[in-house]
């Protein structure tokens, strides 16, 4: 970076990043007089201050500053942002394709990819890692863990694994091969004959590999399709453009973009002749972690009135970005546009329009707008679905099983000792009771609906324990004069009785057998038969599946 761009940088941190007011240049004299004066407080910082300056990180320092009042998107890319980035960008990386993360504090495989090298070499989901070549792993994150694994294409590691099932210890020397990313890691037909394609992001690959299994799924002739966008971040608007096209007539307008430049400017229209049947029915699923290219897609979708959108609101990010290098190692990501939806609407929630820099006075939130078919939809507010349903919210019980990754951690153990086991999995007594007994060994720390409004409750009054009757259920202030005394239990004991029988209550048991299914499923089976055995307790999934069966419903919402 050279001395005016630095300067340039530091005067723009301290202009933007004042929280009472915005200073505008009106001219040359005034923009050149803001760079002299901070360079001048810049060097005299520099020289004078008491203790060492580190310049570079000064500058980081002052960048950010510059973007922190603009919109979260706007940031300084740099080390794992930059990485993350540029593996959506070229959809490969140097590796041995496994996923991580931590369970129990310990760094673990939660899944080998196909046809890998740790795949290939027998690494299995459930496997702990315990040194990555001579560093052992013991408190190490995630990332750092990733940045140690990852490499040049054709170099080595070795992974020292501890196997669950066996407690050996294996060293695999692993060699490093280009490891292709994919972010449509399932399709296939249900017994309906109704095809699914789940996408995870929108990275290089996806619109290729979502082609792949759309001409599938066509050739067996499908009755529907239903698109899973849930928990689907974005990515590349190019590959959303792409997967639209291959679901959208000829000549239709999917998505504009509006800046102050004309680079800014765009209209992106569907230019062949669509791979699925124009007639098919499609239904897209969507919840609040659906954003960006994922927006775009169930939001043309629904524009065109090419499909019903089922599940919650969406994010709302519609805010294009471009990536501009500031030297070898540091990029900045720039909000330079707007997307708009064929209807005209705007995708962006009003978070971040009302902020001086973003709003031009003419976005209309909440205004109405409508589809292709006349239907009226809302703008500035994310994707609303036309059917809209509750998230599945599991039990504190459950969701601390999942936390702890004991589902797979018993499904590690329990398989390679049960090899009758086989796909579809069964759930039955004696799984359950495995893992009864697997679970025993697990500390779960959870609280109850109440648990913790109450102990507040007790603090902030300074009461002793309340005590609850045994049979009526009634509280009662635990006294000297209370008849019923004995009849009573305090709340605490009351909460700690309700947390022992936990894994017998039935709707816990429910999703209990889902979680222990998904992840032998997985074990067994790999990612693709985790997903397809996620979907039996998918409500929003059999939502889509029905209504797709009901063809008078699925048109009555789209007007025809």
């Amino acid at each position: 970076m050279n001395k005016k761009i630095i300067s340039l940088l530091i005067v723009l941190s301290f202009v933007l990043g004042n929280d009472k007011k915005q200073v505008e240049f009106n001219n040359n004299e005034d923009y050149k007089e803001y760079i002299d004066l901070f360079e001048s407080s810049f060097n005299k910082l520099k020289i004078n201050f008491v203790d060492s300056v580190n310049e570079s990180e000064m500058i980081k320092a002052g960048i950010k500053g510059m973007l922190k009042n603009l919109d979260p998107y706007t940031k300084l890319l740099e080390d794992n942002s930059l990485e993350s980035f540029e593996i959506l960008r070229k959809g490969k990386y140097g590796g041995v394709g496994i996923q991580i993360g931590l369970r129990r504090d310990t760094l673990t495989v939660l899944s080998p990819m196909e046809d890998s090298p740790a795949y290939s070499e027998g690494i299995i989901a459930g496997d702990k890692i315990m040194k990555i070549d001579s560093t052992f792993t013991k408190g190490m994150t995630v990332s750092d863990a990733s940045k140690l694994i990852k490499g040049e294409v054709g170099s080595t590691v070795i992974l020292n694994i501890l196997r669950p099932s066996t407690k050996e210890k294996i060293d695999f020397e692993l060699e490093r091969s280009s490891i292709v990313v994919k972010h449509v890691p399932y399709w296939g037909v249900d017994k309906n004959n109704i095809g699914y394609i789940r996408i995870t992001r929108f990275s290089r690959n996806a619109s290729k590999d979502f082609k792949k299994g759309l001409e599938e799924l066509q050739d067996k002739n499908i009755k529907g399709l239903v698109i899973d966008l849930r928990g689907n971040s974005g990515g590349l608007l190019s590959n959303a453009i792409n997967i639209l096209d291959y679901l959208c007539e000829r000549g239709e307008v999917l998505l504009k973009s509006k800046g102050k430049t004309n680079r800014s400017n765009k209209e992106w229209k569907s230019r062949r002749k669509p791979i699925l049947d124009i007639d098919t029915p499609i239904v897209v699923l969507v919840n609040r972690g659906s954003a960006s290219a994922s927006e775009i897609v169930a939001g043309a979708i629904q524009d065109l009135d090419r499909g019903v959108v089922i599940g919650q609101n969406t994010f709302g990010k519609g805010l294009v970005q471009h990536m501009y290098d500031l030297n070898d190692t540091i990029t900045l990501k720039i909000t330079t546009s707007k997307y708009y939806l064929p209807s005209g609407r705007l995708i962006q929630k009003q978070d971040y329009l009302d902020n001086g820099f973003l709003t031009d006075g003419l976005d209309k939130v909440d205004s109405l707008f409508t589809t292709k078919g006349g239907r009226e939809v809302k703008g500035g507010n994310g994707i609303v679905p036309d059917i809209k349903t509750e998230r599945n919210i599991l039990s504190p019980y459950v969701q601390e099983l999942w936390r702890q990754g004991v589902f797979l951690s018993f499904a590690a153990s329990y398989v390679p000792f049960n090899k009758d086991l086989k796909i579809p999995v069964v759930i039955d007594t004696r799984i359950m009771n495995a893992f009864k007994l697997f679970i025993k060994d697990y500390t779960l720390e959870y609280k109850l609906k109440g648990e913790d409004e109450y102990l507040k409750f007790l603090d902030k009054v300074n009461m002793s324990p309340i005590s609850i009757n045994k049979f009526s259920k009634n509280i009662y202030f635990k006294d000297s004069y209370n008849n019923e005394q004995n009849s009573t239990i305090p709340v605490e004991n009351y909460f700690n009785e309700i947390k022992k029988v936990q894994f017998s209550l039935e709707e816990n048991q429910r999703w209990i057998k889902n979680g222990l299914e998904r992840e032998i499923s997985k074990v067994i089976g790999g990612e693709k038969e985790r997903i397809k055995a996620s979907l039996n307790e998918d409500l929003e999934y059999r939502k889509a599946i029905n209504l797709i069966l009901n063809l008078k419903d699925y048109y009555s919402i789209l007007e025809f």
